[in-house]
């Protein structure tokens, strides 16, 4: 009589990880079906958020930021230039989304990759209504502050524009300028480092909803979920009101975007208690 084969914890999860490499959306459906998701959250249900201020010392503002194993750091830069003949009394920033192949295999060296440049724009569209940038003026025409914020990926497993937003957030908020005066015969502009100021930042709290297979909303989708999402959703909130709404692939309905604000609404109070 054969002996019976007995099958070890070792080769159970070495056939899992076989199984999901191989085939990662059946993998993923598979979970999905049961009301749950590969890593035991509910669709609803983010992984957990941590917020260090100061963790750059040489520069003037900076956060670290991980939701998950996504970490993102980002550290501001504050410089005086001439402004923008544009707006001859405000000053302005400058954001950098970086994802090198340090944070991702996905990603390749060189030129930054169409996800930064994408992400980088909508971030300072976001954060222009955000920052009275007035404040950030000196002299009319002739001098203003410009904060140069590095938004850097360490880790990517998903969800980087939410940790991106986040981390930029708290580095403005951990800025601190110093009060300057203005020549206006040398046009030279003195700091007075022992008289520091804040800046004045509006708070922004975003939520990334994805659709996976059609039909499945989860929230804080990771790595594996957003290769299978066939369209997803930012949803930026203020204290009082709705920021922005970014819809990206297939068509998303009225009723989806309705969703998708109600559950930024809870996520929202975590990232205020975080924030503050």
């Amino acid at each position: 009589m054969a002996a019976a084969e007995t099958t070890t914890p070792g080769q159970l999860s070495f056939a899992i990880e076989t199984f999901e490499r191989i085939h990662p959306t059946e993998f993923q459906r598979r979970f999905l079906s049961q009301g749950t998701r590969h890593d035991g959250r509910g669709f609803a249900q983010f992984r957990p958020t941590h917020i260090v201020r100061s963790t750059i010392s040489t520069a003037q503002g900076s956060a670290t930021v991980r939701i998950g194993n996504t970490t993102v750091v980002c550290g501001i830069k504050a410089e005086v230039s001439e402004p923008d003949v544009s707006t001859p009394k405000a000053g302005y920033l400058v954001t950098n989304v970086e994802l090198s192949p340090m944070c991702s295999a996905r990603f390749r060296p060189g030129a930054p990759s169409e996800q930064a440049q994408v992400a980088s724009e909508h971030i300072s569209r976001l954060f222009q209504s955000a920052i009275d940038v007035e404040s950030l003026g000196i002299e009319e025409g002739r001098a203003c502050w410009v904060l140069y914020a590095d938004i850097v990926c360490i880790k990517h497993d998903g969800n980087v524009l939410d940790a991106a937003i986040v981390a930029l957030q708290a580095a403005l908020r951990d800025l601190q300028l110093p009060k300057v005066e203005f020549d206006a015969v040398s046009g030279v502009v003195s700091a007075d480092k022992s008289k520091m100021q804040p800046l004045e930042v509006e708070a922004l709290y975003p939520t990334t909803l994805s659709v996976l297979d059609g039909n499945y909303l989860v929230a804080d989708a990771d790595d594996a979920e957003e290769q299978m999402a066939a369209s997803s959703v930012l949803v930026v909130l203020t204290d009082s009101a709705v920021a922005n709404i970014w819809k990206r692939g297939a068509l998303v309905e009225r009723k989806l975007v309705e969703k998708c604000v109600a559950m930024a609404e809870a996520r929202k109070q975590e990232l205020a208690t975080l924030l503050n």
